[in-house]
């Protein structure tokens, strides 16, 4: 198969090659489809992972933070909570 490299491509390939980073085009285009292939893969992860909080989001199950005081109160409720459970963790025997 022959692909055609657009010319913008064309130069960084050339540039690539020519630093000893790669020997053929092959090589570039390989590795820059590898690269795409390991992108498209981690999407489909990062999706995965998210689809259970979008999930809580449709039954209603978010909080909703109107401003940054809001936003701060929040946070600052996780940290106090945090603390807790370590300093209770750390105080068993």
């Amino acid at each position: 198969m022959t692909v055609e490299i657009p010319s913008e491509f064309q130069r960084f390939v050339n540039q690539v090659i020519g630093s000893g980073s790669y020997t053929t085009e092959s090589e570039v285009v390989g590795d820059a489809l590898r690269l795409l292939q390991q992108r498209r893969q981690r999407i489909e992860e990062l999706r995965r992972e998210i689809q259970p909080a979008l999930d809580q989001l449709d039954r209603g199950e978010g909080i909703e933070l109107k401003n940054e005081e809001e936003l701060r109160l929040f946070f600052e409720d996780i940290k106090e909570r945090g603390q807790r459970r370590l300093d209770a963790e750390q105080a068993r025997p």
